[in-house]
């Protein structure tokens, strides 16, 4: 080893703390620094600059430390000063750079507040062990984190921060419902299932409701895409590569994530060219063979140079059997489906008896809620009130500390949970299903459904949401109506529909 022939004359401070916050750092960078120049004053050291920065030594690429090594290779400095090795490196790439330093003679020497080197054998010896346990404990302390991370999912506990919806308890940080914005996650998956909303029309009608991101802004597409396609939701969760069963709750069922999913697959795949022109496809199946029904435009090319297109429906006849349904051309399509959608169409006399009785519901409930508000606060009020008596008691040596604890711990529970329903019910969380029954109603009023099924795009989005499984058959619609719209089509068979 090339010895240095002369002690350092300038010298470098370096100070460093991971990027995790403070109370997690054996020295934060002023207490590191405080250090460090008592101890330059005490040498009498001519320092030329401190460097201070927030990046973990594991891996290579440090700024700061990297403009101090090419400083040192410039001669700008010779001395460096650093709390502990382990400031300095934790990674071989940089331990082998401070290293060739020393033993070309760059770098003359280092000094540490608690470690003590010397540049020759025993020193150098003494400086790559430390350098090398360093290494060791970042290693150690990586595993030791994964491995706690993977038992706590195992044993269903989502290891990171809350995802959106959803808060971390304060004081058990176990994952919670936010109550702000918890049951409208739900809203959410219900309206996009109905394959009426695009992902930028569900961000628009969930900020109306009051669903927005954690700065208050709407959220963008990235983020309903997120939100529509995590199985979070359905409490499961990715973790490390694989799928894991979670314990907290539920904002969906997986019924309804399901089915959300086969939503956004059929409005995320790539679209036909003729998507406006065939817009009924994959609506409907052939009634005998079970095929899909597909379509063919047509164009015929007139002697007065006039061209006429029009479109068929047929079925694909591709299960194998024979099948005898002839096609059907698609202006007498919209009118089988326009003349099925107007039986469920409420008429102005049954709009209005709807809308007194949702009326009637909406005061009620109003009046219920206020009560129920009124009963919480107090409720609230009361658990407060206990907790002060019981920090008194503790006080005064009436009760011990075990004691203290446990009755505290279950009284500030409580209070999370009223304290919780002040704050949805504050928000009309309780009333959410009166404002989409009048959307509903309005929709399947008979002057506004007569307009939209005169619309072709409004007539399959109205189909497609009332209606599963729709089959035709010798050139007629097959009706399997799902809930409620089944309710409203039975109207004709069942005196009892509106109860």
């Amino acid at each position: 080893m090339n010895k240095p022939t002369s002690k350092p004359t300038k010298y470098f401070i370096y100070t460093r703390k991971s990027s995790e916050s403070d109370d997690r750092q054996a020295h934060s960078i002023e207490d590191q620094l405080t250090l460090l120049r008592e101890k330059a004053n005490q040498l009498n050291l001519q320092v030329i600059k401190e460097y201070s920065e927030s990046q973990t030594a594991s891996k290579i690429g440090r700024p700061l430390f990297n403009e101090m090594m090419d400083r040192i290779d410039t001669g700008d400095a010779d001395g460096i000063l650093a709390w502990h090795p382990d400031r300095l490196a934790r990674n071989m790439v940089d331990s082998a750079r401070i290293d060739y330093a020393i033993q070309t003679g760059i770098l003359k020497g280092i000094e540490f507040s608690n470690f003590r080197f010397a540049p020759d054998s025993q020193g150098m010896f003494m400086l790559n062990t430390a350098f090398a346990q360093s290494q060791y404990y970042s290693h150690n302390l990586q595993e030791n984190i994964l491995r706690g991370m993977r038992s706590r999912a195992a044993k269903g506990i989502y290891p990171s921060k809350a995802k959106f919806g959803y808060i971390n308890h304060p004081g058990t940080k176990e994952i919670i419902p936010d109550p702000d914005s918890f049951y409208l996650i739900g809203v959410m998956y219900k309206l996009y299932a109905s394959n009426r909303f695009s992902q930028e029309k569900l961000s628009q009608e969930m900020a109306r409701r009051g669903l927005v991101s954690r700065n208050g802004k709407r959220l963008n597409f990235r983020q309903v895409s997120r939100i529509l396609t995590d199985p979070f939701y359905y409490s499961a969760f990715y973790w490390s590569g694989e799928i894991w069963q979670g314990n907290h709750k539920p904002a969906v069922s997986k019924k309804l994530w399901d089915e959300v999913q086969r939503v956004y697959a059929s409005r995320t795949k790539p679209q036909s060219q003729w998507k406006h022109d065939k817009v009924f496809c994959g609506l409907l199946r052939c009634a005998e063979c079970g095929a899909s029904i597909t379509a063919e435009r047509h164009t015929k090319h007139q002697k007065n140079g006039n061209v006429h297109t029009w479109t068929y429906y047929r079925c694909t006849k591709k299960m194998g059997v024979k099948c005898k349904q002839k096609y059907l051309r698609e202006e007498s399509l919209m009118e089988l489906l326009a003349s099925g959608v107007l039986t469920l169409a409420i008429p102005d006399d049954w709009h209005e008896k709807i809308f007194e009785e949702i009326e009637k519901w909406d005061k009620e409930e109003r009046s219920r809620i206020s009560e129920q508000s009124i009963g919480l606060k107090v409720e609230s009020g009361e658990i407060e009130a206990k907790l002060r008596r019981l920090t008194d008691l503790h006080i005064d040596g009436e009760l011990d500390r075990e004691g203290y604890t446990s009755r505290k711990k279950k009284l500030v529970n409580q209070k999370i949970a009223v304290d919780k329903k002040i704050k949805v019910i504050a928000s009309d969380g309780a009333m959410f299903w009166l404002e989409p029954l009048k959307e509903f109603v309005n929709r399947l009023w008979e002057r506004n459904l007569r307009e939209a099924v005169g619309d072709p795009l409004k007539l399959r989005d109205f189909v497609a949401e009332g209606g599963s499984n729709l089959k035709i058959k010798s050139q007629k619609v097959l009706w399997n109506w799902n809930s409620p719209y089944e309710i409203l089509a039975s109207r004709g068979v069942n005196a009892t529909w509106w109860s």
